[in-house]
């Protein structure tokens, strides 16, 4: 049986992992003045305001920080998740970003390990996974 092959739905944000069981991985720049890391990509430094970034991969784990929950639905075609959490996470590779919360992250709680995921919206008309990325509660055995 040939391999399920994927896409992201926004190109640039995440790298997609080789192996079916590796995690994905997020998309960043480092500034080469000053060292900061900013995800999503930036041609421009915020810091020292340079531009010569380099871009690297970040790992999805971190802490939450803060989230919020939205009432209202992510995605009008699937009611059966009338409201959805957008948190900020802490990365231990670098800096706080911000994303979605899985679906099935009903009661997070500020602190708590969080590690990067897919979700997959749809097939494409090639038989591609179209994928989104969110974060997800760790899993302590990995």
């Amino acid at each position: 049986m040939p391999a399920v092959t994927r896409r992201v739905i926004e190109p640039g944000i995440i790298a997609l992992p080789d192996a079916e069981h590796d995690a994905p991985r997020l998309r960043a720049s480092r500034c080469a003045g000053c060292g900061a890391v900013f995800h999503p990509p930036r041609p421009v430094c915020l810091v020292c305001h340079g531009r010569v970034l380099e871009g690297v991969q970040l790992s999805g784990r971190g802490t939450l920080y803060a989230c919020t929950l939205v009432q209202m639905p992510l995605r009008p075609s699937r009611r059966e998740h009338p409201s959805y959490w957008v948190g900020q996470v802490d990365l231990d590779a670098g800096p706080r970003v911000q994303g979605l919360l899985a679906p099935d992250l009903d009661a997070p709680r500020i602190g708590m390990r969080l590690d990067l995921g897919l979700e997959t919206l749809r097939v494409d008309d090639g038989g591609r996974e179209v994928v989104v990325h969110h974060f997800r509660a760790e899993d302590p055995n990995t």
